[in-house]
């Protein structure tokens, strides 16, 4: 039985870890220089949502500060919400420097599998305050019902 100190061998020798270090070290300095994020900080998903529910609504509401209410496509296809919108930044002057750029631009889409039939006649959806909050019936036949036990 071989025992190792400190964790698994280091199979690749220290010239391993030094690469990954070394390439850690040079993302980080492209992103400084360039001002472009790296994949990780790209994959965040837009609009921030929060799902919730009680016995007879599913709740949905969506972060969407800064999008026109006219920008946005809401639809509801079978069990899936769909939003679409797009989020347009104001630019001033044609010569702008942008020193720090941490908001998206651009067209985004989501699609919500939602856990339950909803009733596709009754959705309400207000925005206020840059957030969405859309409220979809749940159909009758998933709502819960009391059972009354009867005795014999």
């Amino acid at each position: 039985m071989t025992i190792w100190r400190w964790g698994a061998p280091d199979i690749f020798g220290s010239s391993f870890s030094d690469l990954v270090r070394l390439q850690n070290e040079m993302n980080r300095l492209w992103e400084l220089a360039s001002g472009v994020k790296s994949v990780s900080d790209r994959s965040r998903v837009y609009p921030p949502m929060n799902i919730t529910e009680d016995d007879n609504f599913l709740y949905v509401r969506a972060e969407l500060p800064g999008v026109e209410v006219g920008a946005i496509d809401l639809s509801l296809h079978g069990d899936q919400l769909i939003l679409r919108g797009e989020r347009k930044t104001a630019q001033t002057g044609e010569k702008i420097n942008c020193h720090r750029k941490e908001r998206e631009e651009g067209v985004f889409r989501r699609v919500i599998n939602l856990s339950t039939r909803v009733d596709g006649n009754q959705v309400e959806a207000v925005s206020k305050n840059g957030v969405l909050t859309i409220k979809l019936a749940k159909a009758e036949e998933v709502k819960p019902r009391q059972v009354t036990i009867q005795t014999e």
